[in-house]
């Protein structure tokens, strides 16, 4: 796994040119998408600041002396880790009821900051507009609490196309009009995530929460990172280690699921489901070899992949791009039925990292 640590901040200025008004909240959960939770943070220095999903996550970027303001998107924590919130500058988003009865254990200088979630019709955490007026004037009578910001998640974004997105957008100013009325004001408004940047980057708001854009892969279905000016961060790379010439009728890998048409060459690639690629990736899946784009045929196992090479100029050794560029890692995961967050989060540990600057 090669990651380009440069890309990084080539897309974040992708971002801010899509949305030059807003703060960035750069997005480096599940251990930066796969690519590396400490590599992101450096590479993303730049961003405004930063969003993960668990408090040892954040703790794990405070030892290593990350100082940026921090923001949990989905996270479990204690009364004793909320305590510790305000001094490490550790902004928790508040979705459940639960969670109201642990900021009561406050103590009245705490100086905490929070995120309150609005559901707008993501159907997952959240509180509804009716719900959300009363929340605040209970966050508003805890002395602990210092300043409370909103946000909200699109369902559709990756589809800018789908009536769902504008009804979204319609329960979000209801929301904030009533807000108007009852004298409540938000300190900080976060609406939009990669995909809801590219195609609604006028609702940017005062803060976006960009993911997969800054990793290079693009968000929006039918629209390649490259038409988006985005730089892929992770290239996944093996080697060929056989290479055969077999006849007509050759069935290949497991349960034969794969017969070859004609003669051809088969050259079989040192990667599995055991390193992360995907098992259920069908024959014609892309991937490169040596320059050229050939299709996988058959079953992926545990520590192989067999790809029909034809008539090309490739032997043992030859360099493999499963994903990265020229073979953009959304098309694979399109290809395999799933996302390409599933695929770049996936690869295991016996897969060796390497790291360079362009």
């Amino acid at each position: 796994m090669e990651i380009n640590r440069s890309a990084f901040s080539h897309n974040l200025r992708r971002v801010r040119e899509l949305a030059p008004a807003a703060q960035v909240m750069a997005v480096i959960k599940a251990n930066g998408y796969g690519h590396g939770m400490q590599l992101a943070a450096q590479g993303l220095e730049q961003a405004d600041e930063f969003a993960v999903t668990s408090v040892q996550d954040a703790n794990a970027l405070r030892a290593m002396g990350m100082t940026k303001s921090l923001t949990l998107l989905s996270a479990t924590f204690s009364v004793s880790d909320v305590t510790g919130f305000a001094e490490k500058n550790i902004r928790p988003v508040i979705y459940d009821y639960d969670q109201l009865g642990l900021l009561k254990e406050l103590p009245a200088n705490a100086d905490l900051n929070v995120w309150l979630k609005l559901d707008t019709g993501m159907g997952r955490l959240g509180f509804s507009a009716q719900e959300l007026p009363t929340i605040r004037a209970r966050l508003d009578a805890l002395p602990g609490i210092s300043q409370v910001s909103l946000m909200t998640h699109l369902a559709n974004a990756d589809q800018p196309e789908s009536p769902v997105n504008q009804l979204q957008f319609d329960a979000l100013n209801e929301a904030l009009e009533a807000a108007k009325r009852n004298d409540q004001t938000y300190q900080q408004l976060s609406v939009l995530n990669s995909a809801g940047i590219v195609g609604f980057a006028e609702q940017a708001a005062d803060t976006v929460r960009p993911g997969l854009m800054l990793y290079g892969i693009s968000p929006q279905q039918g629209v390649s990172a490259h038409a988006l000016g985005l730089k892929p961060v992770m290239s996944f790379k093996s080697h060929v280690i056989s290479v055969r010439s077999l006849p007509s009728g050759s069935r290949i890998g497991y349960g034969g699921t794969y017969t070859l048409d004609g003669d051809s060459r088969i050259a079989y690639v040192a990667c599995g489901y055991g390193d992360g690629y995907p098992r259920h990736a069908p024959s014609g899946t892309t991937v490169l070899v040596n320059g050229f784009l050939v299709p996988l045929v058959g079953r992926v196992s545990m520590d192989i992949i067999a790809v029909d090479i034809g008539e090309l100029p490739v032997q043992v050794g030859d360099v493999v791009t499963l994903w990265g560029e020229d073979n953009p890692v959304e098309e694979v995961a399109a290809a395999a039925g799933t996302i390409a967050y599933e695929l770049t989060c996936g690869i295991t540990e016996r897969v060796s990292r390497v790291i360079r600057d362009e």
